[in-house]
């Protein structure tokens, strides 16, 4: 069994998509690293998650991010109130807010989209 799971994504901008992530979601630098065999990156989450993301930017040879529309990171919010606080915390850091290619994440959610095209779905139900 594993103890801890880490999302790694390449993005064209470690800190831009940091401050998104920051400020619309709450999540916490975790750690950092500058020119690591030609790569810098950013790991965000909490230390009550049990999960993180890291985002990656190789200088040399950078990687266009490719997602679809059904690359999701889902977020499930059983609170109502903080759903609604999350969306708009979300809008206002700059993620906009886009069609569900699949019809399900829209009937308790809503999907916002960051600069890179990676996409989170904020669902308004509890994890059961």
């Amino acid at each position: 069994m594993f103890t801890h799971m880490r999302i790694a994504r390449p993005v064209t901008n470690p800190d831009r998509s940091f401050l998104l992530y920051s400020n619309g979601l709450g999540l916490q630098k975790l750690g950092a690293f500058n020119d690591h065999a030609g790569f810098d990156g950013i790991m965000l989450g909490r230390a009550d998650l049990g999960w993180h993301l890291e985002f990656t930017h190789c200088q040399d040879h950078p990687v266009k991010p490719l997602p679809t529309e059904e690359d999701l990171l889902v977020l499930y919010f059983s609170d109502e109130q903080a759903w609604r606080n999350t969306g708009e915390k979300m809008l206002a850091a700059g993620f906009i807010e886009v069609r569900s290619f699949n019809p399900y994440w829209a009937i308790n959610g809503k999907t916002f989209a960051d600069h890179d095209g990676y996409r989170v779905v904020l669902q308004n139900r509890a994890w059961a």
